[in-house]
């Protein structure tokens, strides 16, 4: 059987980028939302804050994901615990953010189109990271191979998220309030 520390290593270079790269979108994504704040604070724009927020968190547990796998000599128990704690507790809130927008009937909000699609795809996807750390405990160790597909997928979603958040504040659609 295959050390998974040395299989991990192998890895090291992947999850490194990914944590750079995630963490400069979260920057870039942070500092545009910071330029429209007083949108974003204003009641009609909740939904678009709700979504911004889910977005940062996703490009945050990205950042997460790929430093548990770099965690020196973690083993297999220190790499798939955190890994499947995590998956569940990002699971868990976003489901409670899909609720959320699901339960939100304010007809005059402005929102983003597709948001509730967006929560979804991202619900499957921290599903998928945590069979992944179920794979990797059975010792499954090929399941390194679906992470790559996750990550791909999981930056393409939240980059479309990002692109719909900051064309609808650019907008300027200041519609009514909700009463």
């Amino acid at each position: 059987m295959v050390d998974f520390n040395s299989v991990i290593e192998t890895w090291h270079d992947f999850y490194s980028v990914l944590s750079q790269v995630s963490a400069t979108f979260a920057g870039l994504l942070f500092v545009s939302l910071s330029l429209r704040h007083e949108l974003l604070n204003h009641p009609e724009f909740v939904r678009v804050k709700r979504l911004a927020q889910h977005t940062f968190k996703a490009f945050l547990f990205l950042v997460i994901f790929a430093l548990i796998f770099i965690i020196p000599k973690a083993g297999l128990l220190g790499t798939t615990i955190p890994l499947f704690l995590v998956a569940l507790y990002a699971f868990v809130i976003t489901a409670r953010g899909l609720h959320i927008e699901l339960k939100d009937k304010c007809e005059y909000a402005v929102q983003v189109s597709g948001a509730s699609k967006i929560y979804l795809l991202s619900m499957l996807t921290y599903l998928m990271f945590g069979v992944v750390a179920v794979l990797l405990f059975l010792g499954i160790d090929k399941a390194l191979y679906l992470v790559v597909g996750l990550v791909i997928w999981t930056l393409a979603l939240v980059t479309t998220s990002s692109w719909k958040l900051l064309a609808e504040l650019n907008a300027d659609n200041m519609s009514q309030k909700c009463e």
